[in-house]
């Protein structure tokens, strides 16, 4: 993969090891993109004999009803929309090439996943920043206004709706959409540890090294989200793993890799949460086992039950973490998180049974597996 020099199958699966993931959502925004049954098997065959958890491939969206059901077919998962453009296999701007595209995920029978962002609001709007000499962190983040995300979850609701289409929306940012999509009847969303704990503020310390999209939000929409989160009105955690190099995040906003790395700080972040009574274990539990296994339909994950997959991670309430970005197996060494001590820590990762990752060290062999709905 062209992308290697940022996390390989083998790094990043070592990170969600000793952060106390089992099983991983790879995205199809990798070079080359997943956009057919032939790159997927591609990324199978190189991901096999490489794997510290176990992974599950997406599709990239796209209008071929032929092309979506060979994906599904060779072990696809989900099919990831990206209305910001940063993958694009269509015009997605263009409601007749959309609609074509969630009719064959309506063929297909599959579950379809949203980045939900205008892209040619956004790109209008950066490029008068850019002429207009603007190059702020401000001038950033109202490029990616909330009124942005907010108009395309309405958007993808209306035509899941109509469609009968089941959709996911990923790493919502603004609790204003949780609640058109908590009204809907086929719909799903997630929220991540940076748009649940970080504010505007993480600008100031980290500048670029915190940019991501949907961006950070004002503390406002932050204590919203997480009271939108702990309530259950946001379905599942997610880490949105996205490794990039220190060179790549010290740029022009403009420039500037979007994405940060979660995998190794998700888990203690909420085991912090939980520690100091502001999160349930229960929720926890659902929001990062039970509900994505039935969600994304992984058979045998999710429960501590007869017949399930022995993938087990036990904590230790009592321990104490450091996130030190020096230290993370991902390649991706910085973090927005970066210095903080939470209460709570990861002892064991258990995989398939086997023990891969003790005290965020990986002492087990590349044992995962291939996970398919």
């Amino acid at each position: 993969m062209e992308l290697s020099y940022k996390e390989t199958f083998e790094t990043g699966t070592q990170a969600a090891a000793a952060g106390g993931f089992t099983t991983v959502i790879d995205m199809p925004n990798t070079k080359p993109p997943t956009v057919s049954s032939i790159r997927l098997d591609e990324k199978k065959a190189k991901a096999e004999g490489r794997l510290f958890a176990n992974i599950a491939f997406q599709g990239a969206l796209v209008q071929d009803p032929r092309e979506l059901r060979l994906m599904k077919e060779h072990g696809a998962i989900a099919f990831k929309l990206y209305l910001n453009k940063s993958l694009e296999t269509f015009d997605s701007a263009d409601d007749v090439q959309l609609r074509n595209a969630f009719l064959s995920a309506k063929k297909a029978n599959v579950l379809v996943t949203v980045h939900a962002e205008d892209g040619d609001a956004i790109r209008k709007h950066q490029q008068a920043s850019i002429r207009a000499g603007k190059t702020s962190i401000n001038a950033f983040l109202r490029t990616h206004a909330p009124k942005f995300e907010v108009k395309e979850v309405r958007r993808i609701l209306k035509l899941s709706k109509e469609l009968a289409v089941r959709v996911h929306i990923c790493h919502t940012s603004v609790p204003e959409a949780v609640q058109y999509i908590r009204r809907a009847t086929d719909a799903t969303c997630e929220a991540t540890p940076h748009h649940l704990f970080l504010n505007h503020s993480i600008f100031t310390k980290q500048g670029p090294l915190a940019i991501c999209v949907p961006p950070i939000r004002s503390e406002q929409d932050r204590s919203d989200l997480w009271r939108c989160f702990k309530n259950g009105q946001i379905d599942i955690l997610a880490s949105d793993h996205a490794p990039h190099t220190i060179e790549e995040k010290v740029q022009d906003v403009w420039k500037a890799a979007s994405g940060v790395p979660g995998l190794e700080t998700s888990l203690p972040l909420m085991l912090n949460q939980f520690s100091r009574g502001t999160l349930s274990l229960r929720r926890l539990i659902d929001a990062t086992s039970t509900l994505p296994a039935k969600i994304f339909h992984l058979p045998k994950k999710g429960r501590l039950e007869e017949g399930f997959d022995a993938d087990i991670v036990l904590v230790d309430p009592k321990a104490e973490t450091h996130i030190n970005a020096a230290n993370f197996l991902s390649k991706a060494k910085y973090s927005p998180f970066d210095g903080m001590r939470c209460k709570g820590a990861v002892a064991y990762t258990i995989l398939n049974g086997e023990v891969v990752a003790q005290n965020g060290n990986v002492v087990g062999s590349p044992t995962g597996r291939i996970v398919k709905a």
